[in-house]
Parts: C-alpha cells; structure tokens; sequence
C-alpha cells in the first residue's frame, strides 16, 4: 500500500514521498528479519507458550492455522482468531478525562494529513506530534525499547499475535471510541481480532490492475475470461510492464490469481512454482519491480502496472498537462476476489495518552475526518458513508476512476489478504522473489 501526501487528482506529489511497509522480507534477508522481530518479542514476554506468568481473563483464541509465539493460533479468513486479554495487560478504564498530551502518532510516512491532525489539537486543545518510519521493524525496535513512546501505533496484520503475547499493544476500551459504529461489518470484526479487541481498522486497499487508457485503448480487463491474463496477452507492451515488490507475496499474488489460485493461506510449493514460472514470463517481456505505479504509469514509461487503488487516484496529478483525467484506467473484480489488504490502530501498552489515544482513532473514524484524509492520502477508512458516490458528489476525482478505486464492502468481505506464511511457505516465496528479481532492475 501506498499512501501519498496531495493525494487529490489536482496536485502533484512530492518525489520523496515513496515509503511504505517494507518488511525486510527480501531476498537473503527474510528469515533474519522474522527471526529479529521474534527475537524482540520473545525479550518482552512473547517468546513461549505460556502467558509470561499471567493468566487469560478470556478463553484464549480459536481457529487458525497452528501457532505462533505466545502460542496464539495464526489468523486467516477461514479460521478467525480471538486474541486472548491478560489480567496483566487490561484496557483502561471508562470515564477518564483526556490527557494534556502531547499526543505521539506513530505511523507509516504519508499516511495522515496535517490538516486532520491540527483538527484533532483544535478539538481537544493539545498537541499531536506525527512521528514517521519506513518498516515494521524500525517500529518496533523503537516501540519495544522505549526510543518512542507512541501513544497510537500502525503495526502490521502479520504480527499481532506476537504483539499481543508480548503484550506490547493494549487492549481497547470501545467506550471512547463510538465511531467504532462507523465501520463497515467485515472490518468491525476482523478475522484476525475477533471482536476488535485489540485493534480498530484504518486503511483497506486493494491490488489490480492499472493501465492508460489513452495508450491502449482496446484493453479491457472484465471482458476477459481471465482478466489477470491481460499482463501475458496484451499485444506491444514489452518494457513496459511494472510489478510490485512491497513483499514478497505482492507480485505472486497475481501470478497466483491468473493461475486461478484464490486460497492464499494454504498455497502448496507448486503452486508458488507454477505462479513464478507465469511471472518469468513477464519479467523476460520487461516486467520492472517496483514500490508503486503512479508515476510510470503517469509519465507512460509503463503502460500497465499492478498496483495498489491508491496508485490509480493520485496518478492524474502527475499526467502530463493536458493529458485528461480518463486516461488513468484501474480494474479490480467486482466480486471482490482479489488481493485486499488493511491496517489497523493499536495503542502500545507504554502509551503516556492512552485516553488521547483512543480519542485520535475516533477522530479518523468520523466520516468528514476520512474524507478530508481520503483527499490527502489517497486511501480510504472503511466506513460506511465513504462510497464512489459519496466521493463522486464532493468532486473529488474522475466518476469512473471513483468506481474503480473505492473499496466496497464486497470487496471488504470477499477479498484475499497477503496470508501470514508458515515457515516453509516464507521460504518458497522469498525464494521465489529471489528469482524473480534477480537481475531485475
């Protein structure tokens, strides 16, 4: 996922502004990067099967796909998982009054605009501080040695369970946050924090395909038997292709879901296999890696990309003056079958602000808050009130290219989320990249 600062079609965005979850999960790199977070947690309570000496006042998870540290089963949408809550670690108490601050927000780069933050200090007349990283385990070095003390913090999916048993995130108090009602139904219960327990949504986004439509105007995807394929049969595009490589799994995705693979989960070693001999041949027709698309695709160096709905929206703005907004195309199926993926709020348990805390989260699940960041950022909240109708009366893109990119509560509830891996299929896919990038440009 990509979120951009002057998101809106209109502006143009700043160059530097590229960073975005990189897991460390790369060629050569992957098993150290796991094993490093593990290491991390296993040092603040989460490294065994037990409960660090305190009992689950819940019953613990169910579901999943064998366990993780803490003994905590591994999420997926077939087996949802409760997140167990230690009489250590509880959810602060109701009624409080708000702390003086100041407020730390600790996130990815580019994901909040300045104007919802300054909103937020009017509101509750403190300060909020925006404190940025660039990967997961950046944050969480700082986050679990005391170098920040984050009174909100954007994790990543992958890792909850392993933050939960090191009780690292605290669990939350849904009194102070009665925006919570906002939240479309399959984010107000995700499968991995059944009941939102530990965590609340922030952005969802999906993976499709985009493409100028000036530039090749007979492409088509949803009259495709097989819309994925349109990457292997799309005459004179040679060089011009661009995939993802946020993680490992992105560009696998696609391979998989032309190969006709939904079941990410449970992927088999041949299937990884058979999606990256498909994706050799791409990158032998010129297929480049990349963290986003927008701007090859704005500039036409490349003419299709598979990339994130965020990519689609800001790409207008960097078209070439007099380029028309339309020439922008995105294409992700109606059904909602296909790469769909989120982040989530947390408060860390060392919080200074937890009241704050849970007040910011409540301040962007407010639907004029999400539409002010939408404007910025490119990336919606899943809330209810946020539709490509809704967007299309405000004016704030392309009505088409709006149908294309908002995320629907179908998608929400069909869609396929890069899987948390056992350690096998992390091997298959890091070796997989591997492959397919070696070389590669």
């Amino acid at each position: 996922m990509s979120a951009r600062s002057g998101g809106n079609p209109g502006h143009t965005l700043p160059t530097d502004a590229l960073t975005r979850r990189n897991l460390l999960l790369r060629a050569g790199g992957g098993a150290l990067a796991l094993s490093g977070a593990a290491s991390i947690l296993a040092a603040c309570g989460g490294g065994g099967s037990s409960d660090g000496g305190s009992s689950a006042t819940s019953s613990g998870a169910s579901g999943g796909q064998g366990k993780g540290i803490g003994g905590i089963p591994i999420a997926s949408k077939q087996h949802p998982v409760k997140l167990p809550i230690y009489d250590a670690n509880q959810a602060i108490k109701s009624g409080l009054d708000p702390e003086a601050g100041p407020l730390t927000v600790f996130d990815w780069g580019d994901y909040v605009s300045p104007e919802v933050l300054k909103s937020f200090e009017k509101k509750y007349g403190v300060e909020a501080k925006l404190t940025t990283y660039a990967d997961f385990q950046e944050s969480l070095g700082k986050i679990s040695s005391g170098a920040i003390k984050a009174d909100v913090w954007v994790p990543v999916v992958e890792r909850i369970p392993q933050l939960v048993a090191a009780k690292l995130i605290q669990p939350l108090n849904h009194d102070y946050v009665p925006n919570f009602a906002n939240v479309i139904p399959a984010m107000a219960n995700p499968y991995y924090d059944q009941g939102s327990q530990y965590t609340m949504p922030n952005y969802i986004w999906t993976t499709g395909i985009l493409w100028r439509g000036d530039l090749l105007p007979d492409l088509d995807p949803q009259s495709e038997s097989n819309p994925w394929d349109v990457f292997w049969t799309t005459q004179g595009i040679k060089g011009k292709l661009g995939l993802q490589n946020a993680e490992a799994f992105d560009p696998l995705s696609l391979g998989l879901l032309r190969n006709g693979v939904t079941d990410f989960p449970n992927t088999t070693k041949a299937q990884v296999d058979e999606a990256t001999a498909k994706l050799k041949e791409l990158t032998a027709n010129g297929a480049k890696f990349q963290y986003t698309g927008f701007q090859p695709i704005a500039n036409g160096t490349q003419v299709i990309a598979q990339a994130w709905n965020g990519d689609a929206f800001v790409a207008p703005g960097y078209l070439k003056k007099g380029t028309p907004a339309s020439a922008i195309r995105y294409w992700f199926p109606d059904d909602g079958v296909g790469a769909v993926n989120s982040d989530f709020w947390s408060i860390p348990k060392t919080a200074k602000n937890p009241v704050l805390g849970h007040l910011f989260i409540n301040h962007l699940l407010q639907e004029q808050t999400a539409i002010e960041n939408f404007k910025v950022v490119g990336y919606q909240q899943p809330l209810k009130g946020l539709t490509a109708e809704r967007f299309k009366e405000l004016e704030l893109g392309d009505p088409d290219l709006l149908d294309a990119v908002v995320v629907t509560e179908t998608d929400a509830d069909k869609g396929l989320p890069n899987p948390t891996p056992s350690k096998d299929q992390l091997t298959w896919y890091e070796d997989a990249f591997a492959s397919l990038t070696s070389g590669a440009s």
